[in-house]
């Protein structure tokens, strides 16, 4: 009996050892301008210039579906930090194992991020995000770090920036463009937001989602009729194998609304999956606005735009408009 007691007691102690996810310190500066960006692997998504002196050049991935940050193990490895501790995450796809590790500094303009625990794993093969031949891409920027910010997404100029929450005029609870946001069902501990969808009159909340490609829904539950279906698809996304083949099917809605704030048709999308899985508020949809987030205080504002084409990554080491990660203390 001795043996599996002091097996857990050392996997507890372990586990206590471990840093933490989700708790990072930010000191606030001003505010930071920062250009979206694109690899040449992914032309759909947003994406973060970064460097390193001791790592290089890299893109970091945004988005608000990812609960916490994650680094990429080749990051972790060019930066020598030790990773400590078990986690695991579950995406789309199922289940990853991960480590985590203790990231050193990081420079966000005028803002100081400093003790970000990233959830460690080779995001290549257990995600849809692949590195490009000319840049590396080091993690995910998740809610973790996101909602200690007053963010604006601004797919028109082509950038994100992030305010003190401290000294941003709030947001109004109601007004032209205003929305709620929320937490979901279960979801104690966890840091991502859900926005009001309103299709066909019908009520749904997915995630507040710029990681996703497509905006998702549960169209069955929501009364939905689906316009067409095919089967065979692959779906890429966090999982232990990073894609999966789905019946997938789409929605051709007409009458869409975010919030309160209506926009054009859009072609939406199902597909095979548990029940519990939440819906996902995709680029599709949020690409037509500007948006802006009082994450501290659960609102948005959106404002129809147009957006504009994004540059393809390119090496800007000497630019302040770059997040900076310091070099890791031997």
């Amino acid at each position: 009996m001795h043996g599996p007691l002091i097996g857990l007691a050392l996997a507890a102690l372990l586990w206590g050892c471990a840093p933490r996810v989700g708790h990072p310190r930010v000191t606030y500066g001003d505010v930071a301008t920062l250009p979206l960006v694109q690899p040449s692997t992914d032309r759909r998504r947003w994406y973060l210039p970064v460097h390193s002196n001791r790592a290089g050049p890299h893109v970091l991935f945004l988005d608000t579906g990812y609960d916490f940050s994650t680094c990429d193990d080749d990051l972790v490895q060019r930066l020598g930090l030790r990773t400590r501790g078990r986690a695991q995450i579950r995406g789309e796809l199922g289940k990853v194992p991960a480590s985590k590790a203790r990231l050193p500094p990081i420079e966000v303009g005028g803002h100081r991020v400093e003790d970000l625990v990233c959830h460690v794993r080779d995001l290549g093969s257990t995600s849809s995000i692949r590195d490009p031949s000319e840049v590396p891409v080091a993690g995910v920027l998740g809610m973790d770090v996101l909602s200690r910010f007053h963010v604006v997404f601004d797919p028109k100029a082509g950038e994100v920036q992030l305010r003190d929450p401290r000294t941003t005029q709030p947001l109004p609870r109601s007004g032209s463009g205003v929305v709620r946001l929320r937490k979901g069902a279960f979801n104690w501990t966890g840091k991502r937001l859900r926005l009001r969808l309103q299709v066909e009159g019908r009520t749904l909340w997915p995630i507040l989602d710029t990681g996703a490609t497509n905006t998702y829904v549960d169209g069955e539950r929501a009364g939905l009729d689906a316009s067409y279906e095919v089967d065979g698809v692959t779906i890429r996304g966090t999982g232990s194998s990073g894609s999966s083949t789905r019946t997938v099917s789409y929605y051709d809605v007409h009458d869409v609304k975010l919030g309160d704030v209506r926009t054009t048709s859009v072609t939406l999308m199902d597909r095979d999956r548990p029940w519990w899985q939440p819906g996902l508020l995709g680029l599709d949809l949020l690409s037509r606005f500007r948006q802006e987030y009082d994450f501290p205080r659960r609102r948005g504002r959106l404002t129809a735009v147009r957006a504009s084409p994004l540059p393809q990554w390119t090496a800007r080491p000497t630019d302040k408009d770059v997040i900076r990660l310091s070099d890791p203390k031997d």
